[in-house]
């Protein structure tokens, strides 16, 4: 092998090397109260670290409407109590609509719903500076779901917690 080759070689050797030794930066754990809290709450984990509140029957809508009901305004903020004793403050709100309706109105309606939302969780307590909210209109259905029900499980609110964060 001659000495360039050689020293090309050395050079990939050492990359390869110093590249298996670097290590992303972990992201801080949830602790495991918190994790009790967002499981009690029906919070699963997603593919990115985030939470998702994932029963979608507690937050669901009517027809043209971004109003909460009186059993829906009081879970969310019991909720946002909970998340809040356990020290999670930044939450995302994204809202939906079913597919009945012009895009650019079911857009606003996602937004109203997703601040109805946020407005109660602030009022059970969140920071509203930790949170955002995101309208999808019908954009984002539920994959699973089919028929006249869909629609209805489509009229939806999500309630996110982010990945945590490398401090």
């Amino acid at each position: 092998m001659g000495e360039g080759l050689w020293r090309w070689f050395v050079a990939g050797v050492l990359a390869a090397f110093l590249a298996g030794c670097q290590t992303t930066p972990r992201l801080p754990a949830l602790t495991a109260e918190q994790v009790q809290v967002l499981r009690a709450h029906g919070f699963e984990t997603q593919e990115d670290g985030a939470w998702a509140l994932l029963m979608p029957s507690k937050l669901l809508f009517a027809v043209d409407s971004d109003q909460l009901n009186v059993q829906q305004a009081g879970y969310v903020a019991a909720l946002a109590k909970d998340l809040r004793q356990v020290g999670i403050q930044t939450v995302r709100v994204e809202g939906h609509t079913d597919d009945t309706g012009a895009p650019a109105y079911n857009q606003q309606l996602s937004e109203r719903r997703a601040q109805r939302v946020a407005d109660q969780l602030v009022h059970g307590g969140l920071p509203a500076s930790g949170i955002s909210i995101r309208g999808w209109g019908n954009s984002k259905p539920l994959p699973m779901v089919q028929g006249q029900g869909a629609r209805q499980e489509n009229r939806r609110v999500s309630i996110i917690i982010p990945a945590p964060v490398a401090p």
